[in-house]
C-alpha cells in the first residue's frame, strides 16, 4: 500500500563505475504544499525478498560531491556502492537530510565551530539543534514501496537500525561500514560518533573504543618499541595463526622453534580475502620432516606463504636483511632476534627497495603512452607497485627518520607531512573501493618515482 506522504515519480538506469543501478526518484509531501526528492539505487531483484542488502545514506553536498575529508560521508558512499555490486542485489537509498538534518548553510556554521575545537554534535547543539534531527520513516516508506521485506543494514549507527525496526522495517543483520582517511585522521570523529551519535566501531587503528580482548595479548608484536602505535587485528586473523600454531606444533614438535607473522595482513592494513599471509618458521635444524610438514602446510593453507631457516641461518644474515624479522608477531615461540637493525643498516634497506622499486616503475610508465596496451592489465601492476612503494619503501623511510614504523596507513600519514606521500596513500586507500581512475594511478606512479629518485639522490 503506497504512503500518501510518498510517490514514486520515474525510474532508469544509471551506469556508473561502481555498478550499474536502476535509480528510482521518490518525492515526499512536506509543509506547506513543497516536496522534497529522495532517490533509491537499486541492483537485482529485490522484491518481496528477505535480507536486501541496504545501505541508508544522507545527502552531504561537501562529503558525497567534493570529497570534503572531515567526514567519511563519500567514502562509506562508494564503499556500499561496491558492496552491493559485488553482492549483485541490494538498495542505496539516498535521503536529502544534509547535515544530519539540519541543511546545508547550517552545516557550513558548524564547520566554523568544530574550526574553534568543537566536536561534531557539540557544534550542531551550539547552532540551536539536536545532534542528529534525522528520521528514518521516509527511508521505511520508500522500502515498503520497493516490496523489501527485510534488510541488512550497511551501517555503524545503532539509532538507524532503530529508526527501520520502529518504522515497521526488519533489520536482520547490522554490518559496519568503518574507512579511514589517507588525508584526515578520523579518529576523534569516530570516537564523538561512538560516544554522542550512537555509532558502534568494533575496531578502531589506534586504540580500542569498546571492550575487546587487546591484540597484543593475542598476538604480541615482536619487538614493541619499534612500532608506532598497536592496532587490533579481526578475528579471522587471529583464528587464522591459532590454527598455524596448532599446526606447527604437531608437524614440527620441538624442532620449532619460533612462528613470526608478517605483510599487510599482520599490519592489520591487507584486505583479508586479497592478501595472502606470510609466515616466517625458525627451525632448530632443517630436516626432510621439515620440508614435507610445510608441504602439507601450503596445501592445508593457499593463501598462506611459509619462509623457514634454521636459527644459525638467521645469526648468518647481514644485518640490513633481519628486519623483516622485526617487523612481524610473534605466533609462537621466544627465539632471540637479538637488537633490531641501526640507522646505517635501515639506510641501506631503504636505497636496496628505492632501486628495485624504481626499475620497475619506470618501464611501466613508458607502457602506460602504448595505446594499445591493456590498460586493466597495466594499471594491476601499478597497484602493485605503489603497494611496494608504500609496504616497502615508506615505511622503512618513516622508520628511519621518526625511530617508529607505521603499522598501518593512518599512522604512517601521522608521522609524515610530505604531500606526495599523501597522494601516493590515497590512491592505494580507494583503490578496492574502484573510485580511482587510470590517470590518478599513472600520477600516482610518477609521484612514487620522484620521491625514489630524489631519495637516490641525495643519499650519501
Amino acid at each position: 500500500m503506497s504512503s500518501p506522504s510518498l510517490k514514486k515519480i520515474v525510474d532508469v538506469e544509471m551506469p556508473t563505475p561502481l555498478g550499474v543501478y536502476q535509480l528510482y526518484l521518490f518525492e515526499e509531501k512536506i509543509e506547506g504544499g513543497n516536496v522534497k526528492e529522495h532517490l533509491a539505487l537499486v541492483i537485482g531483484d529485490i522484491r518481496e525478498k528477505v535480507g536486501v542488502l541496504t545501505r541508508v545514506h544522507s545527502e552531504c553536498c561537501t562529503g558525497d560531491v567534493f570529497g570534503c575529508q572531515r567526514c567519511d560521508c563519500q567514502d562509506q558512499l562508494h564503499e556500499a556502492m561496491r558492496i552491493i555490486r559485488k553482492e549483485n542485489q541490494g538498495i542505496l537509498l539516498y535521503l536529502r537530510q544534509e547535515g544530519r538534518g539540519i541543511g546545508l548553510a547550517n552545516k557550513l556554521h558548524a564547520y566554523r565551530l568544530q574550526d574553534q575545537g568543537m566536536d561534531t554534535a557539540e557544534a550542531n547543539i551550539q547552532l540551536g539543534f539536536e545532534p542528529d534531527l534525522r528520521s528514518y520513516e521516509i527511508a521505511a516508506e520508500m522500502l515498503n514501496e520497493l516490496g523489501v521485506k527485510s534488510v541488512r543494514l550497511l551501517t555503524n549507527n545503532t539509532n538507524k537500525v532503530q529508526g527501520l525496526n520502529d518504522s515497521g522495517i526488519n533489520v536482520d543483520e547490522r554490518i559496519p561500514l568503518v574507512i579511514h582517511s589517507a588525508i584526515r585522521d578520523r579518529l576523534l570523529l569516530f570516537r564523538t560518533k561512538q560516544q554522542k551519535l550512537g555509532h558502534v566501531f568494533d575496531d578502531l587503528d589506534k586504540r580500542t573504543i569498546v571492550d575487546v580482548v587487546p591484540t597484543s595479548e593475542r598476538l604480541p608484536l615482536s619487538y614493541p618499541d619499534l612500532f608506532a602505535a598497536e592496532v587490533l587485528l579481526p578475528q579471522e586473523t587471529l583464528d587464522l595463526c591459532e590454527k598455524i600454531k596448532q599446526s606447527c606444533l604437531e608437524k614440527f614438535g620441538d624442532n620449532i622453534q619460533s612462528v613470526l607473522f608478517q605483510g599487510s595482513n599482520m599490519r592489520g592494513d591487507g584486505s583479508l580475502h586479497e592478501s595472502d599471509f606470510d609466515y616466517i618458521l625458525i627451525f632448530e635444524q632443517e630436516t626432510d620432516d621439515v620440508l614435507e610438514g610445510i608441504s602439507e602446510l601450503k596445501v592445508q593453507h593457499p593463501k598462506c606463504n611459509f619462509l623457514f631457516l634454521t636459527g644459525v641461518e638467521y645469526r648468518s644474515y647481514p644485518e640490513p636483511a633481519r628486519l623483516q624479522f622485526f617487523i612481524s608477531r610473534t605466533v609462537m615461540g621466544e627465539f632471540d632476534l637479538g637488537l633490531p637493525p641501526g640507522r646505517s643498516a635501515l639506510h641501506q634497506t631503504a636505497l636496496s627497495y628505492a632501486v628495485q622499486i624504481n626499475n620497475t616503475i619506470r618501464p611501466l610508465l613508458f607502457e602506460f603512452l602504448d595505446k594499445t596496451a591493456d590498460q586493466d592489465q597495466l594499471v594491476a601492476r601499478a597497484h602493485v607497485c605503489l603497494k611496494r612503494v608504500d609496504d616497502c619503501f615508506l615505511r622503512v623511510l618513516s622508520l628511519l627518520k621518526t625511530g617508529k614504523y607505521p603499522l598501518n596507513r593512518s599512522q604512517l600519514l601521522a608521522l609524515t607531512t610530505d604531500y606526495a606521500t599523501v597522494e601516493i596513500l590515497d590512491v592505494l586507500n580507494r583503490w578496492y573501493g574502484g573510485t580511482v581512475t587510470v590517470r590518478e594511478v599513472c600520477e600516482a606512479l610518477k609521484t612514487a618515482e620522484r620521491v625514489l629518485h630524489d631519495f637516490l639522490t641525495h643519499s650519501p
